[in-house]
């Protein structure tokens, strides 16, 4: 021993233990390391001693524990800036009546009395793991958290007060005090001037736990509500209300603490999910019971995923079975004296209780020895663990042991208690947050492994994944005992949605999102719902930010640094934008993923959990934020528009509204119109020049039109155009109003809105804008039945499109041509332009021009009679859409093949194609080529024979065909679903429908579909005159272009309905044997009646 250890000695009066000092080689090196447990082995056995030693050493260390084993080093607080932001717990202890107590004292008296009260409290403070913020006149200011995070901090500064309440009557006088506790975002920085700087927190956390406290009165400890949430069942007390708060903008909610449950003992939600892991654990506990072999099982995961519930699962189960439990926990902080993981075994196992009195407790162990479970020679360990007085012989024994002697007796103590109570039951010992673990206490339970392996014993520990301690070397110290880990997963959405609706009163209330952030954590989902009153959708609660905030902490900086970085691009994101973020400086991805907070996934990085993303995200400062977010918005300028656009807004960058357009453009030529809308809504939001701000509104109605919803699309439309000022501007505006207006059948105003773009194109100069002017505009003559204007006008668009050479604009015009011609019902037309178009647009790779016209093509030629050609040009319309990734393109072409393979008779093709028609247009949220596709699919499962499926089939398709865009396949939709029903009110009134919608005016491929479809719906009710009636409705409307696939139709539908008049076969006539050799030489083998008597 050094001459400084035994002068240290003599100053504290403690020289009696010098020569126990010098035997155990403790130098003042060594001193400030000590813990309790080092003194007992030391053989120092009077508890005032021990106690006196542990205060002294206290004041070298800093943050020794004098009441607990010594915890593992925690992890060295990370040199902080100069600021930081930090989730910590603030708390408030002020001196009750200070003034009287202190009356009539001078002032050396007053500061002696103030001082015991500090000392008192600082101590108490600092051994749950507290920093002292500053002593303010008669209070002391505390926080939990500033520099290094614990998960627990709401639960030590609770424990902390309740003891500080416990220890002041015991002070000189006596005192009282009250205490205000709240949590909260603050930033921890120095603060001042040149002359005077002191390092401190500020926050809204420290303001609210200051004004709980003046509403406390002495002896009380209120609390904040979210303090309250976060001890969740931990916490006793009561509910004090809402109360108004000097300074705090609006009531808060206090409750009052005068308990926290016991470790371990706090009541639990029902148990929900882990079968498998419990069904392992269970087998466990019967191989052990019934082959009396030991085993050690470890139950790993992250801060709330419930080890210690499947534990105490696991315990309840085993009891069941005939097992003995004992339970011990390795604490971090607060462990009093006598309740070390070793001490808490022991007594659980001689079934003594922590309140049992020294008597009670001296005579179970006398019983223990009586009764031969331990030997005679253990007694003096046994007493040293159960703190007893030793006999005066024993205690110099024990005293001239050395460390390795008592740890070898301590541990034979522990395995003859096992072996004792093994006999009579099987024991199942559970060890909780092993991770706490000293090396000590890691060995001691190695030991307690090796001595189960011949034993009917379960070791039962729990661990977090990334403080796992039972590494190689630990289990080599097993000596072979069977070890198994068990990785608790988060729970599934189904086992969430259990968990809120039967633990937390979800009721109806939609908690898709809070399971969604949660990721199957069930603390973090407890505390997300609970806290969803007070909370903006991108918070967090305090005591989730706490928990991401300590595994911040246990990280060294520069991949903490990392992190944050990496939150700012979300939960997934490319290692190359992360490294754009931090050059010069070169991420560690390694590090990352050992941290356990990150996953290497190949192509990318993933947070572990989106919540430790969004607690990452939190803990930046506003500006680190904004300058990152401007970083990343350079990165993704060349790799993705919308998420520059994001990153820009983020960043607080007047650039952010144009970006956004420029996105929404590209989305737009992608056809991924629902993608775009929300980001132009988004970029309106900002602060928008008028220029951008016309620009937006005019797109955001091209969006919207393009998802079949033209009436919303015109107020956007009338909005752009309230605040034109340009030709440029007027003209973009109207040509968009005018689509909108011809799809809701305002032709006058559609013709009104051409005529301001053609004035205003004029006057700019605009010939490609005046094309788009001629191309609508004959678009909206052909309903109207102008047919010669609208001829013209589309032939000046085509001369307008030749003459500026631009052949996107030629292709336009002769598409236009032929959907003018389509819609009319005029398909052979139809069907020359669509193959001019086709033609014009191949050689120059217009890949999409060719797609789109080669689908409408293919079912114009379909329609037209050219049934197989009409399947060629449909697969190679779904070839190249598939090629150039062309989505909208795809679905209208599957539409338009899986048409053709139902008349050819393919129907299983048939069926696929529209399928996955209805499929791409989900995706994409094209929702008109959705209805159609999915009509199309319901007519063809009834052919199949699929009724049920059809009727649900049909019923998505009239909802959706209705409600975006009646015109385009709403008859159709309306007849397809009839088809597919048997009562014949609803059919009537399906097809009553169809005609309404008809006569006000729909696109022409309903008509070759409604009317077969109600022809077919009355043959099979045997309503011939509405079967005829129907029929003349289609030869009615088929106009001057008569198809032979119509023609065809009326000819089958007349001759079954005249032999079903007179009651003849239809097979037996003459008329039907030339039928079928029309529909052969057709070459189609399914009528649109859906039969194939003819056509087969």
């Amino acid at each position: 021993m050094s001459d400084g250890v035994e002068r240290w000695l003599a100053e504290r009066d403690l020289a009696e233990y010098a020569p126990v000092f010098a035997e155990n080689r403790i130098d003042l090196d060594i001193l400030p390391h000590l813990a309790l447990e080092d003194l007992k082995d030391m053989g120092i056995t009077a508890v005032g001693d021990r106690r006196r030693i542990m205060r002294a050493i206290e004041a070298l260390q800093g943050d020794a524990d004098a009441t607990r084993e010594r915890p593992a080093p925690a992890p060295e607080p990370a040199p902080q800036p100069m600021a930081a932001k930090r989730q910590v717990t603030v708390m408030f202890v002020d001196l009750s009546g200070f003034t009287r107590m202190t009356s009539g004292l001078d002032v050396e008296e007053t500061h002696a009395v103030l001082n015991r009260f500090f000392a008192a409290a600082d101590s108490i403070i600092e051994r749950y793991g507290g920093t002292i913020d500053k002593h303010i006149g008669d209070a002391v200011m505390a926080v939990f958290g500033r520099e290094v995070s614990s998960t627990n901090d709401t639960e030590r500064a609770a424990r902390a007060a309740l003891d500080i309440h416990a220890t002041m009557p015991s002070l000189d006088p006596p005192m009282r005090c009250h205490i205000g506790i709240a949590s909260g975002q603050v930033i921890a920085s120095a603060t001042g001037s040149d002359v005077h700087t002191e390092s401190t927190v500020l926050g809204d956390g420290v303001n609210l736990a200051a004004r709980i406290t003046d509403q406390a009165t002495a002896g009380e400890t209120l609390v904040s509500d979210d303090i309250h949430l976060a001890l969740g069942t931990q916490f006793g007390g009561e509910d004090r209300g809402e109360v108004a708060l000097a300074g705090i903008r609006t009531p808060q909610r206090l409750w009052c603490l005068t308990e926290i449950a016991s470790y371990g003992t706090a009541p639990k939600h029902a148990f929900i999910g882990r079968t498998r892991e419990m069904s392992l654990l269970r087998a466990a506990c019967e191989r052990c019971r019934e082959h009396n072999t030991g085993e050690v099982h470890v139950v790993l995961g992250e801060p709330g995923i419930g080890k210690t519930h499947l534990a105490e699962e696991v315990a309840a189960a085993a009891h069941d079975m005939g097992f003995a439990v004992h339970r011990a926990a390795v604490l971090d902080f607060g462990a009093l004296e006598g309740q070390s993981a070793l001490q808490s075994l022991v007594r659980s196992l001689l079934g003594v209780q922590l309140a049992d009195d020294a008597g009670t407790v001296s005579a179970t162990a006398d019983r223990a020895e009586a009764s031969g479970w331990i030997a005679a020679a253990s007694r003096v360990h046994l007493n040293a663990l159960l703190e007893l007085e030793q006999d005066a012989g024993i205690a110099e024994v024990y005293a001239n042991m050395d460390n390795a002697a008592r740890q070898r007796g301590r541990r034979a103590l522990i395995e003859e208690l096992i072996l004792a109570r093994s006999a009579a039951a099987p024991l199942l010992m559970q060890i909780e947050d092993i991770h706490w673990a000293t090396p000590e206490i890691l060995s001691a339970f190695a030991h307690v492994a090796a001595s189960i392996r011949d034993l009917p014993c379960l070791l039962l520990m729990t661990s977090r994944i990334d403080g796992d301690p039972l590494d190689l070397e630990w289990q080599a110290q097993t000596f072979g005992t069977y070890l198994a880990k068990i990785e608790l997963s988060g729970l599934s959405e189904e086992q969430c949605r259990q968990l809120t609706k039967s633990i937390l009163d979800a009721g109806d209330e939609d908690v898709g999102l809070f399971i969604e952030r949660a990721g199957g954590n069930p603390l973090f989902l407890e505390q997300l719902w609970r806290s969803r009153a007070s909370m903006a959708d991108d918070e967090l609660p305090g005591s989730i930010q706490g928990i991401v905030q300590s595994r911040l902490d246990a990280i060294a900086p520069a991949a903490r640094r990392t992190i944050q970085a990496a939150s700012v691009l979300g939960q997934r994101l490319s290692p190359e934008a992360l490294s754009h973020l931090l050059d010069p400086e070169e991420p560690d991805l390694v590090a990352l993923t050992r941290s356990g907070l990150m996953r290497d996934r190949g192509s990318y990085l993933a947070f572990a959990h989106a919540l430790i993303r969004d607690g990452s995200y939190n803990s930046l400062f506003r500006t680190e934020r904004n300058a990152l977010h401007a970083r990343a918005a350079v990165w993704f300028a060349d790799h993705d528009a919308t998420l520059r656009a994001q990153h820009l807004d983020r960043a607080g960058s007047p650039e952010a509204p144009a970006a956004y357009l420029d996105a929404a453009a590209s989305l737009i030529r992608a056809y991924q119109f629902e993608a775009a809308e929300p980001l132009l809504k988004r970029a309106l939001a900002l602060d928008v020049t008028p220029e951008v701000r016309v620009d937006l509104l005019c797109m955001l109605g091209e969006t919207i039109r393009l998802q079949g919803r033209p009436l919303e699309a015109l107020e956007q439309c009338d909005a752009a155009a309230d605040q034109a000022e340009t030709d440029a501007q007027l003209c973009r505006i109207h040509l968009e109003r005018a689509q909108s207006a011809r799809e809701t059948s305002r032709y006058q105003e559609a013709l009104d809105s051409l005529g301001i773009a053609e004035g205003a194109a004029r006057r700019s100069g605009d010939d490609t804008s005046l094309a788009r002017v001629f191309y609508i505009r004959g678009n909206i003559y052909f309903p109207l039945g102008r047919f010669d204007e609208a001829l013209a006008s589309n032939e000046k668009a085509l001369e307008v499109a030749r003459a500026l050479g631009s052949v996107r604009l030629e292709v336009g015009a002769l598409s236009g041509f032929g959907d003018a011609y389509f819609m009319n019902g005029a398909m052979k037309t139809a069907a020359g332009y669509y193959s001019q178009a086709v033609e014009r647009a191949r050689p120059d790779g217009l890949v999409r021009d060719v797609a789109a016209n080669l689908h409408n093509l293919s079912v114009a030629r379909t329609y037209s009679g050219d049934v197989r050609q009409g399947r060629t040009d449909g697969i190679e319309a779904v070839e190249i859409s598939r090629t150039y990734f062309a989505l909208v393109p795809e679905c209208v072409s599957q539409t338009c093949l899986g048409v053709a393979l139902t008349l050819l008779d393919e129907i299983d093709d048939a069926l696929e194609a529209f399928g996955q028609s209805a499929e791409v247009g989900r995706r994409v949220g094209a929702k008109r080529l959705e209805a159609q596709a999915l009509e199309h699919l319901a007519r063809t499962q009834v052919y199949a024979g699929q009724f049920d499926s059809a009727r649900r089939t049909g019923r998505d398709a009239v909802e959706m065909a209705l409600a975006h865009g009646p015109n385009f396949v709403g008859p159709k939709s309306l007849s397809a679903l009839a088809l597919a029903l048997d009562d014949p009110a609803e059919q009537d009134t399906l097809l009553a429908q169809g005609v309404e919608i008809i006569a006000k005016g729909c696109v022409g491929h309903n008509h070759l579909h409604f009317y077969p479809d109600a022809c077919a719906v009355m043959i099979a009710r045997a309503e011939w005159d509405r079967a005829m009636a129907y029929a003349d409705a289609l030869e009615a409307i088929s106009g001057k272009e008569r198809l032979p696939l119509v023609d065809l139709t009326l000819r089958e539908v007349r001759l079954i309905v005249e032999c079903g008049r007179q009651h003849q076969p239809v097979a037996d006539t003459d008329a039907a044997a030339a039928l079928r050799r029309d529909f052969v030489q057709l070459g189609i083998r399914r009528s649109l009646l859906g039969g194939t008597d003819f056509a087969g």
